[in-house]
């Protein structure tokens, strides 16, 4: 049976998982692509599978189960109870955005960031925590991906950038030390009208003095030029304003090496899979060592993120990386937590 021009919902007899799966993949192949004149189009499939059950369950719900598997990371997905609950989840969760913005129900946690070699603290990352009144609390895992889908991680950012340029404010009246403290900023920036105004205006309010602003090389992943021009633009406005700029994520995968050239980047953040790669294995080891020298060449910091034992410590410190973040030296803490560290470790 045809549901519309982009969904066939069709029934079977009863099939094992295994075979099921196997037959959908099959014919999933045999169809992704289609001729458009003397061209090959490929159109991504993906299908979803619900059992009716024994005792059978409504029809009209079987098809909206099979409809909300097919929407996943695997190409053929099975509806199960799990599933059910993160798709309540996921709705109980945008239906209350709003409302939790609105109650401050949002808290920002913070990650130190150190000097490996004499262990005191130059820095922070910041990390939004959502402790719901309905939900309970729910890390960034739960929710983010799906702000960024739905546009509302837009207003997130705002929330937390204005919070921690409070917080640093209020750090510096309370005569705390006062450390550089990174905030990261969604790729739904780039393509946002008016984004670099309300950007200006806190500025005007507080000051870029202490604030990174965090990104990762996705918010200039653009197929459209003009957009990804846009991008580079918009970064060079806010390093203008006098935030300076992070590069997250460095070295997971593909990395475009032409952003360094192009960005006005001050800190280059290794990503852990790096570290990690680098363990134990000579080859990547030169990797590593290679990319903290191109950092430290064109005049970035370089701090590498998700340290959690002395030999990765040591393996970074071999390899001339200067600064770290992770469990080792300290987990994301609360606020009245993160002073008291700042006042014996900084």
């Amino acid at each position: 049976m045809r549901s519309d021009a982009a969904e066939i919902v069709c029934l079977t007899h009863p099939v094992t998982r295994d075979e099921l799966e196997v037959r959908l993949a099959a014919l999933l192949r045999a169809n992704e692509y289609l001729e458009v004149g003397d061209m090959l189009v490929r159109v991504p499939l993906e299908a979803g599978v619900c059992y009716l059950g024994d005792p059978p369950i409504d029809i009209k719900r079987a098809f909206n189960n099979a409809d909300i598997a097919a929407h996943g990371e695997q190409t053929v997905r099975f509806f199960t109870g799990e599933l059910q609950k993160e798709t309540v989840l996921t709705s109980r969760m945008e239906s209350l955005q709003q409302t939790a913005l609105d109650r401050r129900e949002f808290h920002i946690w913070y990650q130190p960031k150190y000097d490996l070699l004499t262990r005191k603290c130059i820095g922070a990352e910041a990390l939004v925590r959502w402790q719901s009144a309905e939900l309970g609390f729910l890390p960034p895992g739960k929710f983010i991906s799906l702000f960024e889908g739905n546009g509302f991680i837009s207003q997130l950012d705002f929330y937390n950038l204005e919070h921690v340029m409070q917080f640093q404010r209020e750090a510096k009246e309370k005569g705390l030390p006062v450390v550089p403290i990174s905030v990261n900023q969604s790729r739904v920036h780039m393509r946002e009208q008016g984004y670099l105004e309300k950007m200006k205006a806190l500025v005007d309010t507080y000051t870029t003095k202490g604030i990174e602003l965090e990104l990762t090389e996705t918010a200039f992943d653009f197929t459209d030029r003009a957009i990804r021009e846009h991008s580079l633009d918009v970064v060079a406005a806010l390093h203008a304003m006098g935030f300076a700029i992070d590069m997250d994520d460095f070295g997971s995968g593909y990395s475009d090496l032409s952003l360094l050239n192009q960005l006005p980047l001050d800190v280059m953040k290794i990503d852990r899979s790096l570290l990690l790669a680098s363990e134990g294995s000579e080859r990547m080891c030169v990797v590593l060592r290679q990319m903290v020298d191109l950092g430290h060449a064109l005049g970035m910091k370089v701090i590498c993120e998700g340290i959690e034992t002395t030999a990765q410590e040591e393996l970074l410190i071999d390899c001339g990386c200067e600064y770290g973040q992770g469990y080792l030296y300290g987990k994301p803490m609360k606020r009245a937590d993160f002073e008291e560290f700042l006042k014996t470790h900084a």
